[in-house]
């Protein structure tokens, strides 16, 4: 009995003298292990803004550089030897159809003042001839001024045809078979006005050097008065208007080289994913998604996208609306 007391009294010491033996971090000077949650690094979401798959109409353009030109000129010469009498013309000065632009005195009649005379009205040769525009146009030159002393069949000035105003327009030799005579298209001036145009004329020879084949290109309808070598923009449709799958141009990423391109999904409510994309046609404010197909549900990333991983975190925001503002 007293055998069986001893060996009790042992069993219930050996879990005070394990607490006793155990050691206290604190007391070792060991730091504690930190907690999973203490471990792990919360990293900031991106806050984005999300949209769909929009289908527009979509037209494959040609857009070219061309400039104005008067293409044709007509010369105002002297019919007669004898001075310039003023006023005479500026460059860049509109002239009309059967306008007198100069006039000249023919020197017998400035020997003799045949101008001036009244008294015999037999006497009708004032010696004063009127040189008057064939066709409206424009002042390109003026080469003679008042008092100047010129020849029979002399040029006094240079007048642009006015009718014969186009654009001149340099077509890549790889490009012909989209333009043709007769074929319209749309003028954009420097300051952001828009022009009816038409496809007029083409020469028969190209640029050896840089194998461009020239167009002329008219405006069509009424249009401001321009001045020659004035550089503007051509837009010439190379296919018929098509129903296209579109993204904004802010949610289409690409390389430095503009090789690749991708747009980042929306897979949950806080994360997105990389998906490479095949783009089309890309206009000012949409670019064409050609593959893969998005579904209308699927969410992509219009702004904040920019820089993300391929699986990044994100917060969805929207913009805050003029009424919400105020």
């Amino acid at each position: 009995m007293n055998f069986l007391t001893r060996h009790l009294h042992f069993l219930l010491l050996l879990p005070l003298l394990a607490a006793c033996g155990a050691k206290d971090p604190a007391a070792a000077g060991e730091a504690a292990p930190a907690s999973d949650a203490e471990e792990a690094t919360v990293k900031p979401k991106a806050l984005v803004t999300i949209g769909s798959i929009q289908t527009d109409t979509l037209t494959d353009v040609l857009r070219l550089s061309a400039v104005s030109a008067f293409p044709a000129k007509d010369a105002l010469r002297a019919t007669t030897t004898g001075y310039v009498l003023p006023p005479t013309p500026v460059v860049g000065q509109l002239v009309r159809a059967g306008q007198t632009v100069f006039t000249i005195q023919t020197k017998e009649s400035r020997t003799l003042h045949l101008d001036k005379l009244t008294g015999d009205p037999r006497l009708k040769f004032s010696g004063i001839i009127p040189i008057k525009s064939g066709r409206s146009g424009i002042m390109a030159t003026v080469d003679k001024l008042a008092g100047d002393y010129v020849q029979d069949g002399e040029q006094l000035g240079l007048t642009y045809d006015k009718s014969r105003f186009g654009f001149v327009l340099d077509v890549p030799a790889t490009q012909l078979r989209y333009v043709r005579t007769g074929q319209s298209c749309r003028i954009f001036l420097p300051d952001g006005r828009l022009l009816n145009g038409r496809v007029a004329e083409v020469l028969a020879t190209a640029d050896v050097s840089i194998q461009t084949q020239r167009y002329t290109i008219r405006p069509v309808g009424t249009f401001p008065d321009l001045p020659e070598n004035l550089a503007v923009q051509v837009e010439i449709d190379k296919t018929a208007p098509r129903l296209a799958n579109t993204l904004p141009r802010g949610a289409v990423l690409t390389d430095e080289t503009q090789t690749q391109f991708w747009v980042m999904k929306l897979l949950n409510d806080s994360t997105a994913v990389k998906v490479p994309v095949t783009v089309g046609a890309q206009e000012k404010d949409h670019i064409e998604i050609k593959a893969p197909s998005f579904n209308p549900r699927d969410k992509i990333l219009l702004s904040g996208n920019f820089g993300l991983d391929d699986t990044a975190a994100v917060k969805v925001t929207r913009p805050v609306a003029a009424t919400e503002k105020e």
